[in-house]
């Protein structure tokens, strides 16, 4: 399970930058934010897995991320 969260982060980060190459454009905020959870997620899962985090500390990781996430959707940024 640790090796699939680990390629996860590879091939997430490796498709974020390969799409904005072929799109011709720079890394934005939505993109940064995208690339964050795409490595925070599988490493906070690949700890747990491992018994180096407990359970109160994978749901304040995962509860800050998803906020991390989220935030600015409302508004009117193109995510560029």
């Amino acid at each position: 399970m640790e090796v699939i969260a680990a390629l996860v982060m590879v091939v997430g980060l490796g498709g974020t930058f390969l799409i904005r190459w072929r799109l011709k454009k720079g890394i934005g905020r939505r993109a940064i934010q995208a690339m964050t959870i795409i490595l925070v997620v599988p490493a906070t899962m690949i700890l747990a897995l491992e018994g180096v985090l407990n359970s109160q500390t994978v749901a304040a990781i995962l509860g800050a991320t998803i906020g991390y996430g989220l935030s600015g959707t409302g508004s009117k940024d193109t995510g560029v």
